[in-house]
């Protein structure tokens, strides 16, 4: 099989083969065709292959079920160039400049005011924003803006009290 035959045409093939086959009065069993699908498939599919082997028994696989693995590979490897490539088995880590350039290019994961990656740690506080001033440093619980003085909520309770007393 050609690198860029699709899987689906060469199983088709291999299917015709067995059908030929059987218009001659041989069998084909799906062993052999299995081996000769094993056998016959481009380098990209070979870690999948060597799943295969490893882990299932060739002998009785059907060939349907070892087209269906194969296809599930091919696909996923497929979706996975086409998600930018970056992700591809060659390299684990990235440098930090790489980072950074994938990070402005991406837009970055910046949730900080002055641009700074709060998930790399780069900086800023790391206590989070606070959702009632937004401000960083603290939460709403802390927030300064958000205190009320005990005295003056004390007040505000008696007032009430007198004034439901009142009616």
């Amino acid at each position: 099989m050609a690198d860029d035959k699709e899987l689906d045409v060469y199983g088709g093939r291999l299917a015709a083969m067995a059908a030929r086959y059987a218009n001659l009065g041989e069998t084909l069993g799906d062993a052999a065709l299995v081996k000769k699908l094993l056998d016959t498939v481009p380098d990209r599919l070979f870690p999948v292959v060597a799943g295969i082997e490893q882990f299932h028994d060739v002998t009785t696989m059907a060939f349907d079920e070892a087209l269906g693995r194969l296809r599930a590979f091919d696909e996923r490897v497929r979706r996975r160039g086409q998600d930018g490539g970056e992700r591809g088995g060659e390299q684990l880590l990235m440098t930090a400049a790489q980072w950074a350039a994938r990070e402005r290019r991406d837009g970055g994961a910046r949730d900080d005011d002055d641009g700074r990656s709060v998930a790399s740690g780069n900086g800023g506080n790391r206590r989070g924003r606070c959702y009632g001033c937004g401000e960083r440093g603290h939460f709403k619980r802390e927030c300064p803006k958000l205190r009320r003085a005990p005295a003056a909520s004390m007040q505000c309770w008696r007032t009430s009290a007198s004034r439901m007393a009142d009616s």
